[in-house]
């Protein structure tokens, strides 16, 4: 029991996310009426990560909080500065200089678009065969399903599933990637993008994956829709235009750093706090 003095706020983390509801609804049913929205209800702060998350919200309690605020997620982006050098990752898995090396990074999971990179990659391959899928993260549901696309498919040597990465290899395997893919169909709030982003790897995302918003005003990645076509025309358009791949990186970093850099999330969180503790 939390006593009434004191000061509450909860933060969100897209438990509230519609996609999540609709795949787990008997779940969140049972917890929202035992507890969550008489917690909401009393918090003197809200903090949510995204414009997603306060709709999220609104919609569930049907009507928006007035002590709601939104704050990102933070990085600290010097972790990102200094990747190791190029073609380790490649050479270990025997991917030449020549192809480029797509890369997921994430649980192995439907939840992730999964269904909708798998075909856009077939299809982008029977095009242009200068490419590799590189799927890097564990099992969640999804890799049998993706195993058997695989094969039937005939892309064993095209992609590539190589399991969780950290540290310094997943460091070697963003020093190496062309572009970095998350067709996301529910985020939080993607680090996993975040570190592309800082890593300098032009990405390709949904607007799903947590800062969409950001995303479209500083037109720091290309914005694919939900279904195949359109994940498909972001492979083409980002893997066939060099400049487009540049430019959207370049707008990427500067996202970051005016946004999401963890020392200008810090001074956001102690300004929102500090007005908690004031009333």
């Amino acid at each position: 029991m939390i006593a009434n003095q004191v000061p509450k706020v909860i933060t969100i983390h897209g438990l509230l996310d519609r996609w999540a509801i609709r795949h787990h609804q008997w779940k969140k049913q049972i917890v929202s009426f035992l507890y969550q929205k008489k917690v909401l209800a009393k918090a003197d702060l809200v903090q949510v990560n995204n414009l997603d998350e306060q709709e999220d919200v609104a919609r569930y309690l049907g009507f928006e909080p007035k002590n709601l605020v939104i704050i990102p997620n933070g990085m600290r982006m010097e972790e990102f500065a200094h990747l190791p050098k190029k073609g380790f990752f490649r050479k270990e898995h025997g991917i030449t200089e020549e192809i480029n090396m797509v890369l997921f990074m994430g649980r192995l999971n439907i939840k992730k678009g999964l269904d909708l990179l798998l075909p856009a990659f077939a299809e982008y391959y029977s095009q242009y065969p200068d490419a590799v899928l590189v799927l890097a993260g564990p099992d969640d549901g999804y890799q049998e399903e993706t195993e058997a696309f695989i094969e039937a498919h005939e892309l064993k040597s095209r992609i590539l599933l190589v399991g969780l990465l950290t540290d310094e290899v997943k460091k070697s395997a963003l020093a190496d990637a062309d572009l970095f893919v998350l067709p996301s169909y529910s985020e939080g709030f993607s680090i996993a993008v975040l570190e592309a982003m800082a890593a300098g790897v032009p990405t390709l995302v949904s607007s799903r994956v947590g800062f969409g918003d950001y995303i479209e005003r500083y037109a720091a990645a290309y914005l694919a829709g939900l279904n195949t076509k359109d994940v498909l025309a972001g492979l083409v358009s980002m893997l066939q235009d060099e400049i487009l791949r540049k430019r959207t990186k370049q707008n990427a970093f500067r996202m970051l750093k005016e946004n999401f850099e963890i020392h200008e999330v810090a001074r956001q969180m102690l300004e929102a706090y500090g007005s908690v503790l004031k009333t």
